[in-house]
């Protein structure tokens, strides 16, 4: 297994960025994980505001995976299969599910996240920074239509943080260096075996429109692919809703 160094910070603007510029510093920091108490503007996809809260999970891990840029996105299944194997090992009758792209859900609400970040250079990834967010004790009252957040603390579940991390970690690196040798099929598998479902069916948000569909799977560059009246379309953009 990969070797890593864990530094953990009390107060940083986000652990992403706390890592951009510690990579300015210095040339080598590969395998360097960044945890933090608070993050001041902790951010998700699209730059959406992650809401940080003393006690949860803010954690970054800087990689460089010497991969293509279209295998880099299974670097989130990867991360989130390894917070499922975490969840199992800490408290194996957790009822959690992932939800494509990069969240997992408890009782069909958001406990976490993962946020991908990258530098290329021809269609080679230089560096991968790799973000975790996951509400131990807070979680936001957000005003969403599609799902609402919710805490380990707020659904009786009690996880220890820095045993969370460094179990979570030691799974990590594990399964990375199992990617770097056997490729994506072992995560795909894992993954889509607990992705969540409602009778079978998955819905997502595409732009304005919200498309059924079942039988998904994955492709190399992290779309989901589902099976809509027999014909298998391939979403690249957009979020699995509940």
């Amino acid at each position: 297994m990969k070797q890593y160094k864990l530094l953990n910070l009390k107060k940083v603007k986000s652990t992403n960025f706390e890592l951009k510029k510690i990579l300015k510093k210095k040339k080598n920091i590969e395998n360097l994980c960044v945890s933090a108490d608070i993050q001041t503007s902790g951010y998700g996809r699209r730059k959406t505001k992650w809401y940080s809260y003393k006690g949860n999970i803010h954690i970054s891990i800087f990689l460089l995976p010497n991969c293509s840029l279209n295998k880099v996105n299974q670097l989130s299944f990867l991360t989130s299969i390894s917070i499922g194997q975490t969840l199992k090992k800490i408290k194996k009758n957790i009822n959690f599910k992932y939800k494509w792209p990069n969240d997992i859900i408890i009782e069909k609400k958001k406990v976490g996240g993962v946020l991908i970040e990258t530098s290329s250079s021809q269609n080679r990834i230089k560096w991968a920074i790799v973000g975790i967010g996951i509400n131990i004790k807070k979680y936001p009252k957000l005003n969403q239509n599609f799902y609402k957040a919710t805490s380990f603390f707020n659904e009786n579940i009690k996880i220890n943080k820095r045993i969370f991390i460094n179990l979570f970690l030691k799974n990590f690196f594990n399964n990375y260096n199992k990617w770097q040798i056997n490729g994506f099929n072992f995560i795909k598998k894992k993954w889509l075996s607990n992705i969540y479902k409602n009778k079978n069916l998955i819905k997502v948000k595409e732009k304005n429109r919200i498309i059924t569909g079942k039988s998904p799977s994955l492709s190399t560059n992290g779309s989901l692919k589902l099976n809509i009246n027999k014909k298998i379309k391939e979403f690249s953009f957009g979020d699995q809703i509940i």
